[in-house]
């Protein structure tokens, strides 16, 4: 059996998890023929190369419809890969590396969050049913939707309602569901692997909430990590590292945290978050072995 190692030395997010599977060699084109079986429109994908700190990487993003209208021609020029939808017009201009995605009345904001219309939304169940009358395979259904339902689960404590009735908001819900299906299906293309992962490490800082700031573990991050006993530990970088849907997929796929053990990489793959963080690269390492000799330290 495969197995990937998940190096989260600098945290995790769907869009890091989604441009280290690209790396790793999942096909953009074969990607975007999967997330096109959702029948969701409204957003353009981007990936293109860059680095972080000196490290090169695929950065991969979700951008709205109006974003993707906004690009000029030299911005164009730069991607190796993307495609688009028909466009919607949605207040945000593209895909959020630490954005929450998933929001009540008093929810969190980074600091250096845009805001968002919360006028149009999908809840759980709508997102369920999106995913489930798809075209996608069964397992990628299946995974998706579990993970669609960790976060829920762990908004619906933090804001006090069932996990059918949290909303999320319009432009977050397509961020989160290219997200998630899409690492299930970049999962299931790289013949469903085993995964593994090293110790989770977030960073510190803020957030914004209601009545003010926040510590960063961010709340969502914290239920859904706790939720399957993940431990975590905080090191000096002063900002979230772990997104709500990065926990998720961890919670979902990793079946053990802890360091490399007699693990042989055929493939090595970046993917590139966002910003440049202070006291490390802001990249995701994933490592594929087709050897049956990976495995971690208990």
């Amino acid at each position: 059996m495969n197995t990937l190692y998940l190096n989260i030395f600098s945290g995790i997010s769907g869009d890091m998890f989604l441009g280290a599977m690209l790396d790793l060699g999942v096909e953009f084109s074969q990607l975007q023929a999967e997330l096109a079986k959702l029948e969701l429109t409204g957003y353009h994908l981007r990936s293109r190369r860059e680095s972080r700190s000196g490290i090169e990487g695929i950065k991969f993003d979700v951008l709205d419809g109006e974003s993707a209208v906004a690009e000029s021609p030299e911005d164009s020029a730069a991607h190796f890969h993307e495609t688009s939808s028909e466009s919607h017009t949605h207040g945000s201009k593209g895909h959020h590396h630490h954005e929450h995605h998933a929001h009540q009345p008093g929810d969190m904001q980074r600091d250096d969050d845009h805001g968002h219309d919360h006028s149009e939304s999908r809840d759980f169940a709508q997102i369920r049913e999106l995913i489930g009358s798809s075209r996608l395979s069964s397992w990628v259904q299946d995974k998706s939707i579990a993970i669609f339902h960790r976060i829920a689960v762990a908004e619906g404590k933090i804001h006090g309602k069932p996990p059918e009735n949290v909303h999320f908001h319009e432009v977050g819900a397509i961020d989160s569901i290219v997200d998630i299906v899409g690492a299930c299906a970049a999962l299931e293309m790289l013949d469903k692997p085993r995964v593994l992962a090293s110790p989770a490490v977030d960073g510190t800082g803020w957030v914004r909430c209601a009545h003010g700031r926040f510590p960063v573990p961010t709340t969502a991050t914290l239920e859904i990590l706790s939720a399957r006993r993940i431990p975590l530990t905080q090191c000096d970088e002063p900002h979230e590292l772990i997104t709500p849907t990065g926990a998720a997929l961890l919670a979902e796929f990793a079946e053990h945290f802890g360091p490399m053990h007699g693990l042989v990489a055929d493939r090595i793959g970046y993917g590139l978050g966002t910003r440049e963080n202070k006291t490390r690269p802001n990249v995701l390492r994933a490592i594929l072995s087709r050897t049956s000799e990976a495995a971690v330290k208990g």
